[in-house]
């Protein structure tokens, strides 16, 4: 374990939290109010953390790849025991993050990572098993206390860009996985700003982008690089969006698939 690295864990996700309780006016607009979640609930950067990533600061693993999604939405709706099962498992136990059929998006995202190979040269199976070089998060690292998704502007997403940066240079992750286009390029302008020329296609079609790009090497720390992969979002519309509403999910979903194995590539 690095213990200087699982310092900076720990301040970075008290910090998040702190900003959020202390500054709650630059996390809102006239739609869209975020909050962040009581200390005994969440103790990882991110509730999506409890997927995969889960008690990084005790072990502080090479980082393989970073999931990033938009936000995580409101935490209290669609999952009645969640937040409970969250409860219990930093009480010590053994409680699963992923329930099959609860969201797509997730039973989706389950498929798509089968795609890519672990340590042992085996698909992730991230439905039943926990691995150390896998680590999710959201970008925005607040939690809607209205409705669950939808109207996300990249201003409101971009206030948590400086505590994504500290991330990626405490995880020194090899990759890094976006969902959707929004958090792609909040990713990219958090670790590149304007001094990196925007790819070509970058303002373009999403789908043609996601198809066309070439290797993105976002450079943070010292003379450290990561590569950053756009990716269309797993859920029900993302998948419908990524073949321009033709088709059908498995059809969409396959196509998903063609996209995420240009990561092994």
């Amino acid at each position: 374990m690095d213990m200087k690295k699982a310092e900076q864990y720990h301040e970075l996700v008290e910090e998040s939290q702190k900003s959020y309780r202390d500054n709650p006016d630059e996390h809102k607009n006239n739609k869209i109010e975020l909050a962040t979640l009581d200390t005994d609930i969440c103790k990882e950067i991110n509730l999506y953390t409890y997927w995969q990533g889960l008690g990084y600061e005790q072990k502080t693993p090479h980082i393989k790849y970073l999931l990033v999604g938009q936000d995580w939405g409101n935490p209290f709706l669609g999952r009645d025991d969640f937040i409970d099962r969250v409860i219990a498992i930093n009480n010590g136990h053994e409680e699963p993050y992923y329930e099959k059929a609860v969201f797509d998006t997730d039973d989706n995202l389950v498929e798509l990572f089968k795609v890519l190979k672990d340590s042992e040269g085996k698909p992730y199976n991230i439905d039943t098993k926990r691995y150390d070089d896998l680590i999710f998060t959201n970008f925005c690292l607040g939690y809607r206390k209205g409705k669950e998704s939808g109207g996300m502007p990249k201003e409101l997403m971009k206030r948590d860009a400086v505590f994504f940066k500290r991330l990626v240079e405490i995880l020194e992750p090899e990759n890094i996985l976006c969902l959707g286009r929004l958090t792609f390029e909040c990713v990219f302008d958090a670790l590149c700003g304007d001094k990196t020329q925007k790819p070509e296609g970058f303002g373009g079609a999403y789908n043609d982008f996601i198809e066309k790009y070439k290797p993105i090497d976002a450079e943070y720390g010292e003379n450290k690089t990561t590569r950053i992969f756009p990716l269309a979002h797993p859920g029900y519309m993302g998948i419908m969006n990524r073949i321009n509403k033709k088709g059908t999910i498995k059809e969409g979903l396959e196509k998903q698939k063609e996209d995420w194995k240009k990561i092994m590539q």
